[in-house]
């Protein structure tokens, strides 16, 4: 299994690997990718299939998270993780066999600290093998479903 989350936030895409530690958690990696809003569908599915290539299983647990987190608010421009998700929208993208799950999230708020809760019955499949066209109209109607 591979994974990736996009983040859509002030006309941005930000796109970035996952991969899953020796103890079985998944977490964020580098490299994240910026698109602008402006993109076409077909650039933005060509992205999702990149940062899947990036996703690897078995690598070393953190030992300091808040390093991963400065890391990515570092490559995303901004320094609190409470602003970004604020005004964020999240979706996980998963590949496993021939399929790829696009899985819309919702903000919790702010007791929560805007973390971000799944919404199984609107996840969206298709093949492995689709258009990097649908791949990217696909995100865009993941991120349309989430709250």
């Amino acid at each position: 299994m591979k994974r990736a989350e996009a983040y859509k936030r002030k006309k941005k895409t930000y796109l970035s690997p996952m991969s899953k530690t020796k103890m079985g958690l998944w977490i964020g990696v580098s490299p994240v990718i910026a698109l602008e809003e402006t993109e076409p569908p077909s650039m933005k599915g060509k992205y999702v299939r990149e940062v899947l290539r990036h996703s690897q299983e078995e690598v070393a647990h953190p030992t300091d998270w808040d390093s991963l987190l400065r890391v990515f608010l570092k490559e995303v421009g901004i320094q609190s993780w409470n602003k970004f998700a604020k005004t964020a929208l999240r979706c996980a993208i998963e590949e496993e066999g021939d399929q790829l799950t696009f899985l819309p999230y919702r903000k919790s708020g702010p007791k929560d600290h805007y973390a971000f809760v799944p919404i199984r019955d609107r996840e969206i499949t298709i093949y492995f093998d689709a258009s990097y066209e649908e791949l990217g109209l696909l995100l865009e109607k993941a991120f349309e479903a989430c709250e």
